[in-house]
C-alpha cells in the first residue's frame, strides 16, 4: 500500500500542476521564455514545498477544523481570491523581455533565494489549497475504497512533493529545449491571456465567497 500511496500522490500532483493558468505555472512560463531558468527552479522548489505542506495539513485533518468554523474557511477563500486577482492583473499587463542569467555567483545565489521565497510565498499565501487537497484526497479515498495508515499518508505526501517537483522541472526543461521556437511576443500574449483567466477565476471565486455572507 505504501507504493500505491506514493504513486497516487505523484500522479495527482503531476497532473494537477499541468494547467497553465495557475500563478506558479505562469511565473515559470515567464521565467522560462526570458531565459531565467535558475529563478524558475527557485520558484518551483519554493512553491512545491509550500503546497506539499498544505497537502500534509489536509491529510492531518485540518480541513475538518476549517469546516467546523465557517469564518476560517471564508477568510482562507477570500485571501486566495485576493492573491489570484492581484497576480492576474500583474500577468495581464506583463511585458516579457529577454535577460541572461547573472554570471556572478553571489547574484546567482541571491536570485535563486529570492525566487524561492517568491514561489513559497505565493503558494503559502493561498490557504485555500488545504480545502482543494482535502477534496482531492477525499475523492481518491472514496472512489478507490482506500484507508491510509499514518505511514501511507506520509508516503502520499512524499509522492505529492515528487509529482509537483517533477512537472515543474519538466515544464522548465521543455521551455529551455524549445525556447528558440517560442517567440517572446507569443509567450507574452500567452502570459497575458493566463492573467485574464486568473482574474476571471478570482471574480468567480469572489462570488462564491460573498454568497455565504448573505445567508
Amino acid at each position: 500500500m505504501l507504493l500505491v500511496a506514493i504513486v497516487a500522490g505523484f500522479l495527482m500532483a503531476f497532473l494537477g500542476s499541468m494547467p497553465p493558468v495557475g500563478p506558479i505555472a505562469v511565473m515559470l512560463l515567464e521565467r522560462g521564455v526570458s531565459g531565467r531558468y535558475r529563478e524558475g527552479r527557485g520558484i518551483a522548489l519554493g512553491a512545491t514545498i509550500a503546497e506539499t505542506l498544505y497537502c500534509a495539513l489536509a491529510m492531518a485533518g485540518i480541513s475538518e477544523l476549517m469546516s467546523r468554523y465557517a469564518i476560517v474557511e471564508t477568510i482562507a477563500r477570500a485571501l486566495g481570491v485576493v492573491i489570484l486577482f492581484a497576480l492576474g492583473i500583474h500577468f495581464a499587463r506583463l511585458t516579457i523581455a529577454p535577460r541572461e542569467e547573472a554570471t556572478d555567483s553571489t547574484n546567482k545565489r541571491a536570485s535563486f533565494g529570492a525566487a524561492f521565497g517568491l514561489g513559497f510565498g505565493v503558494s503559502a499565501a493561498n490557504p485555500v489549497l488545504i480545502i482543494t487537497w482535502s477534496g482531492s484526497i477525499a475523492t481518491l479515498l472514496s472512489f478507490a475504497h482506500l484507508r491510509f495508515t499514518a505511514a501511507e499518508r506520509a508516503a502520499f505526501v512524499a509522492g505529492v512533493f515528487a509529482g509537483m517537483f517533477a512537472w515543474f522541472h519538466l515544464f522548465l526543461w521543455l521551455l529551455q529545449r524549445y525556447r528558440s521556437k517560442i517567440t517572446l511576443h507569443a509567450a507574452q500574449w500567452s502570459v497575458r491571456v493566463a492573467g485574464a483567466a486568473m482574474i476571471a477565476l478570482a471574480l468567480w471565486g469572489a462570488r462564491l465567497v460573498l454568497i455565504p455572507l448573505h445567508h
